[in-house]
């Protein structure tokens, strides 16, 4: 199912360019993530799944195909602070997700029962990621997940190969003036403890060379809305 989700994905990009088109294509098919997030039962079937800082919509496209082709169904809600890249998003998803124009730290955020943040967090000063995620756990509903795709700050090379191409990536995109703040591995798990969830890490960066990890946070409580298709909604199922 992957493979030919993210043959249709890529296609809705064509209409924004060729750039927004190969952008798409490369990422989808060469970043890990989105094939973790898809083939481990992380994406629940039904509700609300928000991806806050959403950029041009890659993974709300992968999802919403995904939907079509009998997948996971849940509502897709994408939230993006740049007008430019939330206009792109819009021009692929049409009416498969809501896409909404805003700093998600002045934001209320409906109840969700997946929140997904990929390389933002670390993009905020300390203080406004803890207002941040007192912000997302209240928003998760019962059983809900967190997924927070981050950096290994003591991952050697690896890490300062992530600072200079998030460096290169705030030049090109007018915000230079970002305070990046990150956090080892460890580090990152026990805050999102610290806010109530169970907590599992994976590495994210097979085949890059960055640090990447992904962080999987479960909200205490049951929710059959975490029926997930393959039913490895659990944080520890990931490989």
């Amino acid at each position: 199912m992957f493979d030919a989700a993210v043959t249709a994905a890529c296609a809705r990009y064509r209409s924004s360019g060729r750039v927004a088109y190969h952008f798409a294509r490369g990422k989808l098919r060469g970043d890990p993530v989105y094939r973790a997030v898809l083939e481990t039962g992380l994406v629940p079937n039904g509700g609300t799944l928000l991806d806050l800082g959403c950029g041009g919509g890659l993974l709300l496209a992968l999802l919403a195909e995904v939907r079509h082709l009998g997948g996971p169904s849940p509502q897709l809600v994408g939230v993006e602070t740049r007008p430019e890249a939330a206009a792109v998003a819009r021009a692929a998803l049409g009416t498969d997700a809501e896409i909404i124009t805003a700093d998600v730290r002045n934001r209320p955020l409906p109840a969700a029962r997946a929140i997904v943040l990929f390389d933002v967090m670390s993009m905020m000063p300390a203080k406004d990621q803890d207002a941040l995620l007192a912000l997302l756990v209240d928003a998760l509903e019962p059983g809900g997940l967190l997924l927070l795709r981050e950096v290994d700050a003591a991952a050697g090379w690896r890490f300062r190969t992530v600072q200079l191409a998030n460096r290169c990536k705030a030049f090109l995109l007018r915000t230079a003036g970002v305070h990046f703040h990150f956090r080892p591995r460890e580090e990152w798990r026990r805050w999102l403890e610290s806010a109530g969830l169970s907590v599992a890490w994976h590495p994210m960066g097979r085949g890059t060379p960055f640090a990447n990890v992904l962080l999987v946070g479960r909200k205490a409580g049951l929710s059959p809305a975490l029926d997930c298709a393959s039913g490895a909604n659990q944080p520890g199922a990931l490989p």
